[in-house]
């Protein structure tokens, strides 16, 4: 019989409560502390694992944990520093993820894995304020906004000492994606430990806004699974009945039918509810637990995105349009992305081309 694999391993320890059997093997829970980092789920591990295991191997769990605390704290630190930027500019502005949402759904809250950015939302209309003033101090973003927003969701920022940073205008998938701007209505508010407010999604939009990037990541990282389930069993059952509703409406059957299969196959649970009616994609009939398994395995940290990689994960994306006009805009929309790159001159920028500039697996 095969040996579990990495997934198989992590997934009982990020039940509620967690099932320590592996930290029993040796074997098993050496391959536990090689892969949970990769699968973004180091601090939960560590956090479950400390306590059940030798002293010897509580020497992991403590460097884990000290440094995802750390990283969180200077992620919530840079956090502070934009949102007074954008507070002293007049600027509003929703945190997506990162620490805020940390501190709402994690206890403690550098549980959650460290932000590799900062995601903000800003409406279309404070898009250039919002570039302008990143840029005063210091930032420098890697495309400009008539190109983001053509091709994109958001417009990335670099600087040279700092956390990198998205401007969200819309919520994800690109230039197909949900503009931001009605989810400001619905906002709710988070208090961070230094007083400050910042303005949250609210729990429906949350639970949408995970689903989607999940689906946006392939299925391949199991620590957006894991959060998309903490943040559902954390809200009441009418956040993610209204989450769903809301998905329908934006033509997202395909990637409603997706997650419900992760969390079939993964948590042995559904993700949809009787509530809402899900009606079948063109491509339906494909939508199985054979499709989920290739998107999980095309997904997997550490493997390399060859071309051939890249547009098999085209592929999989194609199959979760929800109608033929849907795929249509999909397909001109990766056209319209081709095109970009062939005016920079950029051929060989071949992770453009194929996913676009906000696709990473990891």
């Amino acid at each position: 019989m095969a040996p579990p694999s990495p997934i198989e391993l992590l997934i009982p320890l990020l039940n509620e409560p967690p099932d320590l059997s592996a930290l029993e093997e040796e074997i098993s829970w050496n391959r536990i502390k090689e892969t949970a980092g990769r699968y973004g789920v180091a601090a939960l591990v560590a956090y479950a694992a400390r306590s059940h295991v030798p002293p010897a191997e509580r020497a992991w769990c403590d460097r884990v944990l000290t440094d995802s605390w750390m990283r969180h704290e200077r992620s919530l630190g840079q956090l502070e520093y934009l949102l007074s930027i954008f507070a002293d500019k007049g600027i509003p502005t929703i945190a997506l993820k990162g620490p805020a949402l940390a501190k709402r759904y994690y206890s403690p809250p550098f549980l959650r894995k460290p932000a590799m950015d900062l995601d903000l939302a800003v409406t279309a209309q404070d898009l250039p304020r919002a570039c302008d003033a990143l840029v005063k101090v210091g930032y420098n973003p890697e495309a400009s906004i008539s190109e983001a927003k053509a091709r994109s969701h958001h417009v990335t920022l670099s600087h040279p000492t700092r956390t990198r940073v998205e401007l969200h205008f819309r919520l994800s998938h690109q230039a197909l994606g949900i503009p931001v701007d009605g989810f400001f209505a619905r906002a709710a508010s988070c208090r961070l430990p230094n007083g400050q407010e910042v303005r949250v999604l609210g729990p429906a939009d949350q639970i949408l806004h995970l689903m989607l990037h999940l689906a946006q990541s392939r299925f391949g990282t199991l620590f957006n699974l894991y959060e998309l389930r903490r943040v559902c069993g954390a809200e009441p059952p009418a956040a993610r009945v209204e989450a769903i509703r809301m998905a329908v409406d934006h033509h997202y059957c395909g990637v409603l039918r997706m997650v419900d299969l992760a969390f079939r196959t993964r948590w042995g649970q559904p993700f949809l509810t009787p509530e809402v009616p899900v009606r079948g994609t063109w491509l339906n009939w494909r939508l199985n637990q054979k499709l989920y398994t290739k998107f999980e395995r095309a997904s997997e940290p550490g493997i390399g995105l060859t071309l051939a990689t890249r547009i098999r994960g085209r592929w999989l994306d194609f199959q979760l349009t929800d109608a033929p006009e849907d795929a249509a805009r999909w397909l001109k929309l990766l056209a319209q992305t081709a095109r970009f790159q062939v005016a920079r001159g950029a051929w060989g920028k071949v992770k453009d081309l194929t996913y676009g500039p906000d696709y990473s697996p990891r």
